[in-house]
């Protein structure tokens, strides 16, 4: 099958990218010549879509500046060139001409419904709208260029198949009505004629292309990974298989002559050393932290810190995670997180209102019955008003009771970060195709002509907040508009 543009990876930049590449390629969907496909290894598209701004996805933000993203390739000024061009403003229009209407929570913006199926649904009924060929199940073996033109190879999976599988292992082994010991007879004597399979057997994939538009992802969030690929002068190199952290786009990229900036986790939870996290599982509590690499702070932020059995999570954590990885995997021995727990509160006046709490309580007679008959409240119970009581329990251990000793703790909490949740639990990756090694005017590929990358794939990533799908919109519509010199 013959493309004028294939899209490899339908998540929110290839669906984003293949959009544009159509509309703009067939006069605003009035019709045209162009034929634009969309490959996807998963059974549906925008699957990381749906897990985004905690199912209500958090699409962009309006508050945008240098701040808010992260290259070890490139510029920051590129990426902002790149969002300039596609900013939030035009994304919001995007969905409402759509058929989406969207809501703004102080520059954070979300579809109207708060409903992620609702951004996704309406990427879906684009791609028809504009005549996208999305093929699912699509495992890509082989990329190569011969002369102008891409050549892809591989097999697509029979995703009806596997649904009916999928489905009749819900329903307890019953498939079509029929009870799985049925079932398993039927399959006994399919065997024994050479007819039983495991799997569909899959259709053979074979396109060619005048562009190609990479937007695979990362292995972040699970979901993303291409699995193996062998392509272009790397041909034989597979660079590991589906079951590892390769990934495709990364494959491709190798096998044009691109760098790879050493994918890591970034915005994840971080494990911590420490034995009485379990004491305070569960905890959220409003405070600020600051990460510590040999005692030096490299990056802060606020907002609601949540713990675990074994370490810390929340936004604030997310925020500054990235640097702790990237220490964590250079061999950094002290990394530590100081943690405020009453951030609107100065030490000298936290003191001096604790003080005076434990004076008040000491010289009321009731409280001198009180120690009589050894019912005197703890100093944690006495302070319940300050922090959770969990913590506040832990803090009093720690601190032996002693004023400026527990204040301390209370806004110096430090722990000792020893790893990551990991790549899979990650919200989106650090590093990538090298930034500098593609022209953000259009997205193409500096050292192959009609190759083309967006979307999380790059070395480039955004903080919490929407910032990370504006990229994938931005990246992904200049690629797809510009795959066509349009």
């Amino acid at each position: 099958m013959k493309y004028d543009v294939v899209v490899i990876g339908a998540g929110a930049s290839g669906m984003m990218a293949a959009i544009q590449a159509a509309k703009k390629g067939s006069g605003e969907g009035k019709g045209g010549c162009i034929r634009v496909a969309l490959l996807e290894v998963l059974a549906r598209p925008g699957k990381k879509i749906l897990a985004t701004g905690n199912g209500k996805c958090n699409l962009t933000n309006y508050k945008l500046d240098d701040s808010c993203y992260h290259t070890d390739s490139g510029s920051v000024a590129d990426i902002l060139g790149v969002i300039s061009r596609f900013d939030s403003e035009a994304v919001t229009v995007f969905f409402r001409d759509e058929g989406m209407l969207v809501r703004d929570r102080d520059g954070y913006v979300y579809p109207y419904s708060e409903q992620a199926a609702s951004v996704l649904d309406c990427l879906r009924q684009c791609l028809a709208k504009y005549g996208v060929e999305l093929i699912c199940g699509c495992e890509i073996a082989f990329v190569k260029k011969n002369g102008d033109e891409f050549v892809i190879s591989g097999n697509i999976r029979d995703i009806e198949e596997e649904n009916r599988r999928a489905e009749a292992k819900k329903n307890g082994g019953k498939k079509d009505g029929k009870k799985a010991g049925s079932d398993r007879n039927d399959k006994a004597k399919n065997v024994a004629c050479g007819k039983e399979r495991d799997v569909a057997q899959p259709v053979r994939l074979s396109c060619t292309a005048g562009r190609l538009i990479v937007a695979t992802g990362s292995a972040a969030g699970g979901v993303c990974d291409q699995g193996a690929c062998t392509a272009g002068k790397q041909a034989g190199n597979t660079h590991g298989t589906g079951k590892s952290n390769s990934v495709l786009g990364y494959d491709i990229a190798r096998s044009f002559g691109h760098h790879i900036i050493k994918p890591l986790p970034a915005l994840v939870a971080l494990g911590c050393e420490e034995s009485f996290f379990k004491e305070i599982s569960g905890v959220r509590a409003k405070g600020g932290i600051r990460l510590l690499i040999d005692g030096r702070c490299v990056a802060s932020d606020i907002g609601e810190l949540q713990l675990t059995d074994n370490g810390i999570s929340g936004i604030p954590v997310f925020q500054v995670s990235r640097y702790a990885v990237a220490a964590l995997d250079a061999g950094k021995d002290r990394v530590q997180a100081e943690l405020d727990f009453m951030p609107e509160y100065g030490e000298k006046e936290l003191i001096e209102y604790i003080d005076k709490i434990k004076a008040d309580m000491c010289n009321t007679g009731k409280s001198c019955e009180m120690i009589k008959k050894g019912s005197m409240p703890s100093l944690a119970d006495i302070l319940t008003g300050l922090v959770n009581k969990k913590l506040m329990n832990l803090f009093v251990k720690l601190s032996g009771g002693q004023t400026e000793s527990l204040v301390g703790i209370i806004k110096h909490f430090k722990v000792t970060v020893i790893n990551s949740k990991g790549i899979i639990s990650a919200q989106v990756c650090r590093g990538g195709v090298r930034l500098d090694e593609v022209d953000t005017e259009t997205m193409e590929s500096k050292l192959c002509h009609g190759l083309y990358f967006c979307g999380e794939v790059l070395d480039v990533d955004g903080c919490c907040g929407g910032y990370n799908l504006q990229w994938a919109w931005s990246s992904g519509c200049v690629a797809g508009a510009m795959s066509l010199g349009l």
